[in-house]
């Protein structure tokens, strides 16, 4: 049967990378990092009050409008939705013989 060579490299490239995996060291990993950055701690952005009020009033105005588009396009939905069911029980009931 074909394919045999194919399966037996994919078989031994999997053996050589867990080989490979199971080297590794987590402590070289973080003495790496502190030798390519020169230092370890995380440095966040400083921002005023002011822009930070300003940051939370815009995110509150874009959940108030996406919060207000979703219930329109549920109301919508269930306008179109109970308007198709009555259309299609209209065109049932009507079709009965009397």
């Amino acid at each position: 049967m074909g394919g045999e060579g194919s399966m037996a490299s994919a078989i031994l490239s999997l053996k050589q990378n867990r080989s490979l995996l199971k080297k590794r060291n987590i402590r070289e990993l973080k003495d790496l990092i502190y030798e390519k950055s020169g230092k370890t701690d995380l440095a966040f952005k400083e921002t005023s009050s002011q822009e930070l009020a300003r940051i939370k009033e815009e995110i509150r105005m874009e959940a108030k409008i996406n919060a207000r588009k979703e219930v329109i396009l549920y109301s919508i939905a269930f306008v179109l939705a109970v308007g198709l069911v009555a259309y299609l029980s209209f065109l049932f009931f009507s079709a009965l013989p009397e």
